[in-house]
């Protein structure tokens, strides 16, 4: 009778033992956070992914700025920190150069140039001899940069009568030199019949007019670099490095440092 008595309260003591540690699995599994739906998860990758796009798209409009603040600033700076920069960007576009390669094409910069030539010299009246070349990165600043220079021109004071795409007229006219709306051999064409002593273009197409021997530069007074401006995406014309590679290999073609090595009255390089 003993043991059996013994038997039954070790059973029960075992029975207590073992709804109390169940209690306290179902009340620990009852404090564990549930783990997350897959729509909560689906939510959370969403969200997280937008966080990283706004940060990506803040992090390059400063870098925007940032580029659009510089070409205004190298446009300010004195020439021979302009001069300085210039090698820099030689030296990414050139780098099988050595160094007294790059300083051989250095670019002589003048900080300003105000005053040219008298517009009426007899060689101004020549068919593509431009004294005054403006170079840009973009087609559409060049269209525009054609239309405010048109009041250097003698005789100018009123808009050019409307003519046909490609026609030529006696009357001096600002050049434009890109690719879009003009193809290379109209161009051509029109560069051997048309007096154009003011050019604006893109570097490609007037090295392209350079070699077909369209554009004459014999008495080219100043290159001026369209270096301040930014386009809709704040890029300045070094910014894009097919552009500002085809711009450094125009200012180092042979003819042109012919000119900018003149010892006297030599081309000046401005960047505007």
């Amino acid at each position: 009778m003993a043991d059996e008595l013994d038997d039954g309260l070790l059973l029960e003591d075992e029975l207590v033992a073992y709804s109390d540690d169940a209690a306290s699995d179902a009340e620990a599994r009852a404090k564990r956070p549930a783990p997350p739906s897959t729509d909560d998860a689906a939510a959370a990758k969403k969200r997280k992914r937008r966080e990283q796009a706004k940060a990506q798209r803040r992090k390059k409009a400063a870098k925007l700025q940032e580029q659009a603040s510089a070409a205004q600033k190298i446009a300010q700076q004195p020439r021979d920190l302009q001069a300085d920069f210039l090698v820099g960007l030689q030296r990414k576009a050139f780098p099988k150069l050595s160094e007294l390669e790059l300083q051989e094409l250095r670019v002589p910069v003048v900080a300003r140039h105000d005053e040219l030539q008298d517009t009426k010299q007899p060689w101004m009246t020549e068919p593509g001899t431009p004294y005054l070349l403006v170079l840009t990165g973009n087609a559409q600043r060049a269209a525009d940069l054609t239309r405010a220079l048109r009041v250097l021109l003698p005789g100018t004071d009123e808009p050019p009568a409307k003519r046909r795409k490609g026609a030529s007229s006696p009357a001096p006219t600002v050049a434009k030199l890109f690719a879009r709306h003009f193809k290379l051999e109209e161009q051509v064409s029109w560069l051997k019949s048309q007096p154009a002593p003011i050019a604006v273009g893109t570097p490609h197409r007037v090295q392209a007019l350079l070699e077909q021997r369209a554009l004459r530069i014999e008495h080219l007074q100043a290159v001026l670099v369209d270096a301040s401006w930014t386009d809709a995406k704040q890029r300045a014309v070094f910014d894009t490095p097919e552009t500002r590679d085809a711009l450094l290999a125009l200012l180092a073609e042979s003819s042109v440092r012919v000119l900018l090595q003149k010892p006297s009255d030599p081309c000046r390089v401005v960047l505007y």
